[in-house]
C-alpha cells in the first residue's frame, strides 16, 4: 500500500514537472514609485496648508486678494506713493508669526530689491502689487516662504507664515 502511494506521489511529481513553464512578464516597474508618492504627499500638505490658510481669513473675516503660487495679500493701508516695481531698492519694516499668532520676528527693518527675494517669493510677489507707504498682511504657504526646510533659525519645516509688512520708501528706482 505504501508502495502504490509513493509510485502515485511520484507520477503527480512528474506530470507536474512535464508541463511548459508558464510566461512570466517581467514589465518595468510601475510609476507607483517613491518619487510619485513623494510628490503626492507634497500635494496634500499644499492643499492643507491653502486649507488652514483659508480658515484662518475665515475666522478673521478677511478678504485677501490670492496672488500666484497660493499667497494671499491683504491691504490694510493702501500707501499714497510710487507702485513698487521690479528692481527697486525699497525700505520694508516687517513682522512674522504662524498661523497660531506665535510671534517668530517682532520687527525687522530691511532694504530688499523688489522681485529678488527668493525664499519668500510670497512676499516679494505682495510686494509688486504694494506702494510707497502701504501696510499689509501676507499670508504665505511654506512653499512661498521657507519651504520644507525653514530658514534654520526660528521658522521651522513646512510652516505657513503670516507677514505684516509696511513698505517704506523707494530708495532705488529702476
Amino acid at each position: 500500500m505504501r508502495r502504490m502511494w509513493f509510485i502515485a506521489a511520484a507520477m503527480a511529481v512528474l506530470a507536474a514537472a512535464c508541463r511548459p513553464v508558464p510566461d512570466i512578464d517581467i514589465a518595468a516597474p510601475k510609476r507607483d514609485s517613491l518619487a510619485e508618492r513623494m510628490i503626492s504627499a507634497n500635494r496634500i500638505m499644499a492643499q492643507t496648508e491653502e486649507l488652514q490658510i483659508d480658515s484662518y481669513l475665515e475666522r478673521r473675516h478677511w478678504n485677501a486678494t490670492r496672488l500666484g503660487g497660493g499667497a494671499r495679500v491683504m491691504v490694510t493701508t493702501s500707501g499714497s506713493g510710487h507702485q513698487v516695481q521690479p528692481d527697486d531698492t525699497v525700505a520694508i519694516a516687517y513682522s512674522v508669526e504662524d498661523l497660531a499668532g506665535r510671534v517668530i520676528y517682532s520687527h525687522i527693518d530691511d532694504t530688499v530689491v523688489a522681485g529678488r527675494l527668493k525664499p519668500t517669493r510670497g512676499l516679494d510677489a505682495a510686494l509688486l502689487t504694494l506702494r510707497q507707504g502701504a501696510k499689509a498682511t501676507v499670508l504665505m504657504p511654506s512653499e512661498q516662504a521657507y519651504g520644507v526646510v525653514g530658514d534654520g533659525q526660528s521658522i521651522g519645516q513646512r510652516v505657513v507664515l503670516v507677514c505684516k509688512v509696511e513698505v517704506g520708501p523707494i530708495l532705488n528706482r529702476q
